[in-house]
């Protein structure tokens, strides 16, 4: 999950009331919004340990095949290419809002079922207070700037964090320009982080993070009806849009020959649902939701080895070890594979247009400080945040599609939205 677990002071906490199927449950938020000491190390510390060797190696398990199937699908779906991203932005191709409106609509589901079901009821209430828990340093004012600055990074590169990964796998031009921009802005973040959270540390945190616990109704009486309403929206856009005019638009659309796996193409919907499922598992042996911003900051913090270096960088120190930081860049790094696998049995490697090499490093850059700025991306918030009915991310959301929206319309009066290369390397 894509959010913030820096070290545990002794300072004032905060209670949140979880409202969960009619059972209520107290959520004890710690000012700066670590649970970095209950996590088991990785590499495995056997001082601080507290998960079995097996549990960890489960978890891993889970996170890797989760992201094969998440790489796997979003290629499928197309929405990893930077012009279905783009155009989206311009309201010329639909692809990226029907997975994201069906990933939501899914994911919140398998909310509904799991907060429903009492044998497994309590690891969704450990899932949402793991994910509320990121928040307590945050206000409202930086889940909407950073989350703007994320969008202007999709625009500009043509991705969000997790499927850059995946354009890495299907090789697409300059991917690997804005991997390198998302792992310098996890790194610069990572190392001003302390200051930027005294800079923009709430006064009055808040109490209930949402909307569920807000007003004291239970999660499935407000996620239901959500998960049903954004299903409609969805099938309306899909009578009135079909897919196949974007895949058409795009030159992607299926030989007669093609099945479910050497198609080029899927249904977005049917994508958003697979991701959105995704959830469950997540939730019942990791005990937490889809995100990808994080990871970067896990591998770029692998230098904050000594005592001297974690104190001068905490938020870097806190993301290094872990199980609950690692899981993450098992998913995404699998997520490489899924599409790469996806991609060569449709013999589609290498067909995607890329953004220019200067253009993608700048995207990926903003892509990833942004995110961690907001402590989402649009996994995180959108898919994960959206889902669990939380505040913040209904504040992100639009901010992230509004920073991708205003750059996109402005680079289309430049002339510079359709500039396109077919090589890495290229500008």
């Amino acid at each position: 999950m894509a959010f913030d677990k820096s070290p545990i002071k002794k300072t004032k906490s905060s209670v949140t009331v979880i409202h969960v199927a009619g059972m209520e449950k107290e959520q004890t938020d710690i000012s700066n919004g670590s649970s970095a000491d209950s996590e088991t190390k990785f590499p495995l510390d056997s001082k601080t340990s507290k998960d079995s060797a097996l549990t960890v190696f489960v978890k891993l398990l889970i996170s890797s095949i989760c992201g094969l199937v998440f790489g796997f699908a979003m290629e499928k779906s197309r929405v990893f290419e930077p012009k279905a991203i783009r155009q989206q932005m311009v309201f010329e191709l639909f692809i990226m809002l029907k997975v994201f409106l069906s990933a939501v609509a899914a994911g919140q589901l398998c909310f509904v079922i799991l907060s429903i079901i009492p044998p497994v009821k309590e690891k969704f209430v450990h899932a949402l207070e793991e994910y509320t828990s990121c928040f307590s340093q945050k206000t409202l004012f930086t889940s909407a700037l950073g989350s703007f600055i994320l969008g202007i990074g999709m625009a500009l590169s043509g991705a969000c964090p997790a499927m850059v990964l995946i354009q890495i796998g299907t090789w697409v031009p300059n991917a690997i320009f804005s991997l390198i921009g998302c792992l310098l802005g996890a790194l610069v973040y990572g190392m001003i982080a302390p200051f930027v959270e005294r800079l923009t540390r709430p006064k009055n945190p808040m109490e209930k993070h949402s909307v569920p616990a807000t007003f004291k109704i239970p999660f499935f009486a407000l996620a239901l009806p959500m998960s049903i309403l954004l299903g409609i929206v969805v099938f309306i856009m899909e009578w009135f849009w079909p897919w196949t005019k974007d895949t058409d638009s795009i030159h992607r659309s299926n030989p007669a020959s093609a099945n479910v796996f050497t198609a080029v193409s899927w249904p977005p919907y049917a994508s958003g649902i697979i991701l959105g499922i995704i959830q469950l598992p997540l939730v019942l042996f990791v005990q937490d939701t889809v995100g990808g911003s994080s990871a970067y900051v896990t591998v770029m913090s692998q230098w904050v080895v000594t005592d001297k270096l974690q104190k001068i960088f905490p938020y870097l120190a806190s993301k290094r070890l872990g199980v609950g930081n690692w899981w993450q860049v098992f998913l995404v790094c699998s997520a490489v594979i899924g599409g790469l696998i996806s991609a060569s049995a449709s013999s589609s490697l290498t067909i995607a247009l890329g953004a220019p090499a200067h253009v993608a490093f700048f995207g990926g850059f903003f892509l990833i400080f942004g995110a961690r700025f907001a402590s989402g991306c649009t996994s995180g918030h959108g898919i994960s945040g959206m889902g669990l009915l939380v505040w913040m991310s209904f504040v992100a959301v639009p901010f992230m599609f509004g920073g991708g929206i205003a750059t996109s319309f402005a680079m289309q009066a430049t002339g510079a939205l359709d500039n396109y290369v077919t090589s890495t390397g290229a500008i």
